[in-house]
């Protein structure tokens, strides 16, 4: 283990989060969202070899009000987004798999058990998925984007926000 190296990681990981939060203010719509300080996030998961696995340390995170988490673990950046059982269909998830190719399916409550998980899936239709979640007895499900770099999930959350808007999963 190279202690330098871990170092220059995780400030690199902090530094981009608190820049992209900083971009975000400026940028997305006040009156629509509203975009929170960096925080330390605790208790998270992280998919390592084939399981999800407990983070004991924090990571950089912010939320966009209402509805989406942005940070940055070991693993990757992201986004998750909380969308509720009665928005989700077969249009919004065909077009979220597409843009979103390493994304992550799961429910609000038992967020272990995946609807949809990129790594172990593979191409799965929205329909296979969508029947997941009508089968469920959950009433929110989380949509979870990964990304190699912070410029990428900012892109990433531009796309998410005009996708929202057009398919109406926001509380706005």
């Amino acid at each position: 283990m190279n202690v330098r190296e871990i170092h220059e990681f995780m400030n690199r990981l902090w530094e981009d989060i608190f820049t992209l939060n900083e971009e975000l203010k400026k940028e997305l719509p006040e009156n629509e969202f509203k975009v929170e300080d960096v925080e330390e996030a605790f208790g998270a998961y992280i998919f390592i070899d084939g399981r999800w696995e407990l983070m004991k340390y924090p990571h950089p995170a912010f939320e966009i009000k209402p509805q989406i988490e942005v940070g940055a673990t070991p693993e990757s950046y992201y986004f998750v987004v909380a969308v509720p059982k009665g928005r989700i269909n077969e249009g919004f998830l065909a077009l979220f798999l597409e843009l979103f190719p390493r994304s992550f399916i799961y429910g609000a409550q038992d967020f272990l058990s995946d609807i949809y998980n990129w790594r172990r899936d593979g191409r799965v239709s929205p329909v296979e998925i969508l029947e997941k979640i009508e089968g469920s007895d959950e009433k929110v499900f989380q949509f979870e984007a990964d990304f190699g770099s912070s410029k990428a999930l900012k892109q990433g959350i531009l796309r998410l926000i005009d996708v929202g808007k057009r398919f109406e999963i926001f509380d706005l």
